[in-house]
């Protein structure tokens, strides 16, 4: 079971489509002619789908992907409780470099967290050889590996 999620209803698929919209739309200040033509839809599509009036068809909504990167669909593939990754992301074909890259960011997480503190230069190093990347990707695979076999089994 993939947990308690919200009912998926039109009004939950224009409200994520409109934030999804508005937040890559605005930190760049795109108009919707601007998002229009990036995602392959008209201004007035995306002002309906941005004010919750109207949907975004399959094409727009892969265009969203294509421009902004697949992330940037989480917010509505929220709604069945999956996440977009990148192709290139950690996949299951060949997991056996993952032990290994847990096991390198190993000594550096022990020395940075065995004073029990967390500070802003222990997240810097941290990023900085990669090691929060290696286990977020990690956890990303097995949480995806295990919501499949819970749908499997269930």
């Amino acid at each position: 079971m993939l947990g308690k999620l919200p009912r998926l209803t039109q009004s939950s698929y224009r409200e994520a489509v409109s934030q999804t919209v508005s937040a890559l739309a605005a930190p760049e200040g795109l108009t919707d002619q601007d998002m229009a033509e990036l995602i392959g839809a008209s201004a007035a599509t995306v002002g309906n789908a941005r004010n919750r009036k109207g949907d975004l068809s399959p094409l727009p909504l892969l265009g969203i992907g294509k421009a902004f990167g697949p992330d940037a669909l989480n917010t509505i593939l929220a709604l069945i409780g999956a996440k977009a990754v990148p192709t290139d992301a950690i996949c299951c074909g060949n997991v056996s470099h993952i032990p290994v890259a847990i096991a390198q960011a190993l000594p550096l997480l022990i020395t940075l967290f065995g004073d029990n503190v967390c500070c802003d230069d222990d997240v810097r190093t941290l990023d900085k050889a990669g090691a929060i990347d290696t286990i977020i990707k990690a956890a990303g695979m097995m949480e995806r590996r295990r919501n499949e076999v819970r749908l499997k089994d269930g």
